[in-house]
């Protein structure tokens, strides 16, 4: 016998819409509630309720192992879907009448209720109350939607348990869970092994620290050709359990299947295999009753000081470090921030090493060089004196990097009195003048140097090296052109040396901010004062960058031209008063003072301004 259970209010629909799918067929039409309603174990039911008569009476048919069939109703907007049946009436009622075998399939209860689709607590991120089907331009509306609420998120504590063992107590924003992964945009993107008769269900836990990092993972999860994450986001642990227990000390606000519910304990519990569906589910496992086996990955999940701090407030747009994190740092930067006598011995022999390299045209022993070179230290900690406005350690900080510039100069200087040469090598040349791209490379070192500090796990020496480079050479060549008492050394490399120092200092303070170690209110004075300092910086800056392409421009014009059957080769030039070119003339004949008057005449014409020619004559067989 088919039973087809309906409530009243739905009788001419049933009449008019069910009844004729049954020709043929013997059947009866109950309504429900009917208390008194006792079917025979081989008996079908064919249930076209609303999703509030369902979570009623599934549990009854599970209970007593009555084959149920679900019929799409109007009102049915989580139960068809959230088991995985049909969602046409025709094709439900066919695959009904015509299945010979029925699927046993998983119940989850939340507090004692019937969970078809999710369980959702606080700010879960997921398809709001209006249930639709899946599609991108809807989840693309329900992502503006959510980042409209991003200003009040904010984290809760939870506690959970299974079977009076404790698994972890940490703070999210919210928690979803799901027996199947099509619930929710967060479970789409995350769950991939997981049907309704294994036994299990999953706890997605997010937590992100901050409002960017939760941002992007929003964007990613929107990408339509990726229906999972590869790798599930650090910010974002997952449960696969059987059993689980959730509390918190004041009341916790959910929804089951768009209803809202408010308790401080909420109990989670799978009953497995306990549904006889009379219909094939889309969220069936090929092996039916194949328990699936515990899991938990909750590494990632906030613990502690880090838990308590996010629970106090709304969630920070940037990374915030936590007290522990920023002492542990802050306790290195103010021991580098000190002169100390290492400081000022490696800070010599740096020095040393870099001028005689210098001299000797070495970029190997340059290079080198830098590895002794502790100026990067006081500076990163200057940076965070700036960024926490912390007065001590700016004062200490800038005194240790005005001795290390100090003694950096005086050494280089002491060596260029030594050493009997006056020759511009291309080491010393390249660093007298610095232009935009100097700023480039300032803006890097600046974030690789707080990164390296802030970050446990990489060596600070492989940092420092990198970013000596631009700090130690220019203070050397600056230091040869005391010696000589050239003034045009000594401005253009302390020029580069200064551009390089701002950047980093700069660049390493927005980094801290970034990272969570400062806020920005304390930060924005010294932030101005420095900006204030490159925008100054950057003026000669762009004149000499400005040179430079006027420089190129100049170089293109003259290479390979040919004047008086002579060409123009390996063409260098430097601004000047006069500008000064310097060049090969290729030729098949001996050149005489005479021809070379000529070309010079010729350049003169054609660049519309007196030059300084150095030539190097060279012959073509």
């Amino acid at each position: 016998m088919i039973y087809i259970l309906y409530h009243p209010d739905d009788k001419s629909e049933v009449n008019e819409s069910l009844v004729p799918l049954l020709s043929g067929k013997d059947y009866k039409l109950v309504e429900y509630p009917n208390p008194g309603f006792e079917p025979e174990n081989e008996d079908v039911l064919i249930a076209y309720l609303s999703d509030e008569y369902l979570r009623e009476f599934l549990p009854q048919a599970a209970k007593k192992g009555w084959p149920v069939g679900i019929l799409p109703h109007p009102e049915n907007l989580y139960t068809s879907k959230g088991l995985g049946v049909s969602s046409k009436l025709d094709e439900a009622m066919d695959e009904i009448l015509v299945s010979e075998e029925s699927h046993k399939l998983d119940l989850l209860f939340c507090n004692g209720k019937p969970v078809f689709q999710a369980v959702n607590l606080g700010n879960a991120f997921i398809l709001s109350e209006e249930i639709k089907e899946n599609n991108f331009f809807y989840e693309v509306k329900t992502f503006f939607k959510n980042i409209r609420r991003l200003s009040s998120l904010s984290h809760h504590t939870y506690l959970l348990k299974s079977d009076d063992e404790k698994i972890i107590k940490t703070s999210a924003l919210g928690i979803v869970v799901v027996e199947h992964p099509l619930s929710s945009v967060v479970a789409r993107r995350l769950v991939s092994d997981s049907a309704m008769n294994d036994g299990m269900f999953n706890v997605l836990i997010l937590s992100p620290q901050n409002l960017l990092e939760l941002t992007l993972f929003l964007l990613r999860s929107l990408i339509p050709k990726r229906k999972t994450l590869r790798k599930l986001p650090d910010f974002i642990g997952q449960i696969k359990i059987s059993r689980l227990t959730i509390e918190n000390s004041s009341p916790i606000e959910y929804t089951v299947d768009g209803q809202t519910e408010s308790e401080k304990i909420i109990k989670l519990e799978v009953d497995p295999e306990a549904l006889v569906l009379k219909q094939a589910s889309i969220y069936c496992s090929d092996e039916n009753g194949e328990e699936a086996k515990k899991s938990l990955k909750i590494d990632k999940l906030p613990r502690g000081q880090k838990r308590e701090e996010l629970a106090k407030r709304s969630l920070p747009i940037l990374p915030r470090a936590t007290t522990e994190e920023f002492e542990d740092l802050f306790k290195v930067l103010r021991e580098n921030a000190v002169t100390t006598s290492p400081y000022v011995i490696m800070m010599i022999l740096s020095t040393l090493i870099a001028t005689f390299g210098l001299f000797g045209n070495s970029s190997p022993v340059i290079i080198g060089a830098m590895i002794l070179a502790p100026i990067i230290s006081p500076i990163v900690s200057f940076s965070m004196g700036m960024v926490r406005y912390d007065t001590q350690m700016l004062k200490t900080g800038f005194i240790t990097i005005l001795i290390g510039t100090g003694v950096s100069l005086l050494f280089a200087a002491g060596v260029s009195l030594i050493i009997p040469l006056k020759v511009l090598t291309s080491e010393i040349d390249a660093r007298l003048s610095p232009t935009l791209l100097d700023m480039g490379i300032a803006v890097a070192s600046g974030i690789a140097a707080a990164y390296a500090h802030a970050e446990e796990g990489i060596a600070k020496s492989l940092a420092g090296v990198a970013i000596a480079v631009a700090l130690v050479p220019p203070l050397a060549v600056a230091g040869i052109g005391i010696g000589w008492l050239d003034w045009d050394v000594f401005s253009g490399a302390f020029l580069l040396y200064l551009t390089n120092m701002a950047g980093i200092i700069m660049f390493a303070g927005l980094t801290f901010l970034v990272l969570g170690f400062a806020p920005f209110k304390r930060a924005k004075l010294g932030l101005v004062y420095t900006f204030i300092m490159i925008v100054v910086i950057l003026i000669p800056l762009s004149l000499s960058f400005n040179r430079i392409q006027q420089e190129a421009d100049i170089t293109r014009q003259l290479e390979g031209t040919t004047f008086n059957e002579i060409i123009l080769r390996d063409v260098k030039v430097r601004f000047g008063t006069p500008l000064k070119v310097n060049l090969t003339l290729v030729g098949t004949e001996t050149l005489e003072k005479e021809d070379m008057v000529d070309i010079k005449r010729q350049i003169e014409e054609n660049l519309e301004q007196p030059i300084q020619l150095e030539v190097i004559l060279a012959r073509q067989f």
